[in-house]
């Protein structure tokens, strides 16, 4: 039994042939220091990413879509289809007309190395609550970035905005927000962070999407296929309207026209159907489009008391609990 211990806790192994009488106070004392050792060590390796992760606080999470119909004026019908392979990748920018960084972030997003045959989907959330320069944003899309990314927003940012212009979100899983670099570069950390990719597997994906418009009534219907998924994961479909381009000379930030401008969100309760519904119209012009996505959650499993301490503290925890048992055994001897 001895060896058993010995094997498991280094620390006894090593004290042993002093014959140290290791009390309770000893062994708790350098167990913390190993403790605090190792979660120094694990957050020098947190610190390694060039990103915050979006993760709710019971699940694991992310955005993918894509599937997208212009919504034409010109056009009575259409419809697309999209498979694994073809997903962009998504980008949802928190911005505004008067954010001079946001040019700054939004110039590096453009200046990204996209592989051949990817692709790159980007939606631009603009400011509306309590905004008075920004003729872009609205009730809807504010509420969806602060309930979704609000939380890891205000926890990373030291004014604990829950939506800070500028901030981009990689693929639902990924934020970065303002313009402090982690790495050598903003363009280093987001091309990190685009190149790693939704974090399951989308291969064998696909959806459907189809719009008709007869005397005015707008008419969609999907059907997302997420095979390869489990039924752990549930999906949370919606439709994103978005204006291509608009034209706002007044912004404080020296651009003229804005770009991918989120302008409404329709939340759709299956992952196939079909609704009629209207939409906010266009800023100005005549081009929005319609696009598919859908949020999905991983709901974890509830694990046991030891699952849910990281490694490598549930290790030092277990060799805490035997160095405490061994040291009683030993002053009873």
């Amino acid at each position: 039994m001895h060896l058993e211990i010995l094997a498991i806790n280094p620390l006894l192994f090593v004290l042993k042939p002093f014959r140290i009488n290791m009390n309770r106070s000893f062994v708790v004392a350098v167990t913390f220091l190993l403790l605090v050792t190792s979660q120094q060590t694990a957050a020098q390796s947190e610190n390694l990413k060039t990103w915050n992760d979006v993760i709710s606080e019971y699940s694991d999470t992310g955005t993918l879509g894509g599937v997208s119909i212009p919504l034409d004026s010109n056009l009575t019908n259409y419809t697309d289809t999209m498979t694994g392979d073809e997903w962009p990748s998504l980008i949802e920018v928190y911005t505004a007309t008067w954010c001079t960084n946001c040019v700054t972030t939004q110039n590096t997003i453009d200046s990204l190395s996209i592989p051949e045959g990817d692709s790159i989907m980007k939606i631009h959330y603009h400011r509306f609550i309590a905004e008075t320069q920004d003729p872009f944003g609205s009730q809807k899309t504010d509420d969806r970035w602060i309930d979704r990314y609000g939380t890891t927003s205000r926890l990373s940012n030291i004014y604990e905005y829950q939506n800070l212009a500028p901030s981009k979100i990689f693929d639902g899983e990924r934020l970065h927000i303002g313009t402090t670099k982690i790495s050598d570069s903003l363009a280093i950390d987001y091309q990190t962070s685009l190149d790693k990719g939704p974090s399951i597997d989308i291969s064998n994906f696909s959806a459907t999407f189809s719009w008709t418009n007869i005397s005015g009534v707008n008419d969609f219907s999907w059907n997302i296929s997420t095979n390869s998924l489990s039924n752990k994961y549930t999906i949370e479909p919606m439709i994103f309207i978005i204006e291509d381009e608009g034209y706002f000379p007044e912004g404080g930030n020296g651009e003229k026209y804005y770009r991918h401008i989120l302008r409404d969100i329709i939340p759709l309760s299956s992952v196939e159907g079909n609704i009629s519904f209207d939409y906010n119209i266009a800023y100005d012009g005549d081009d929005l489009t319609a696009v598919l996505v859908f949020d999905w959650f991983f709901d974890n499993p509830e694990e046991g008391f030891t699952g849910a301490i990281p490694f490598p503290s549930s290790v030092i925890f277990v060799s805490l609990f035997i160095a405490i048992f061994f040291s009683r055994s030993e002053n009873k001897q």
